[in-house]
């Protein structure tokens, strides 16, 4: 039979504060690994709001564009901007966009896509 000694005070107090070190400095870690991934998702956020920001200069951009040769006087030099029908991806509806709007879906799609979104005509309009 195999007799098992129980700690005394000193050692139970030794094994005690090790074991309070060990989870102080497993705590300590955590909390540099926590510190690191909240800066690396506010670099995300940030890279989010600049994307956020570029789209709306684009949109701009296109607006006044589109604006643009729809006050043209010759509207055949612009085949791009004439208004067709087309199908929302994801709601079914007929929606009138300009002839543009395939290198829209085909741009968007692409980088879903590439992002590993799958079946990315279910995301967009």
């Amino acid at each position: 039979m195999v007799e098992h000694k129980m700690p005394n005070n000193d050692q139970a107090d030794a094994m005690a504060r090790e074991e309070i070190a060990a989870l102080r400095a497993e705590n300590r870690e955590l909390r540099e690994k926590l510190a690191e991934t909240e800066q690396e998702l506010e670099e995300l956020r940030f890279e989010a709001v600049l994307d956020v920001c570029h789209a709306a200069g684009l949109t701009a951009q296109i607006k006044a564009l589109v604006a643009e040769g729809d006050a043209c006087p010759n509207g055949k030099a612009h085949p791009l901007l004439e208004r067709v029908e087309y199908i929302d991806g994801r709601t079914g509806q007929t929606m009138v966009k300009t002839r543009a709007y395939p290198l829209y879906r085909e741009a968007f799609d692409s980088e879903a896509r590439e992002s590993g979104i799958q079946d990315p005509e279910h995301h967009r309009g």
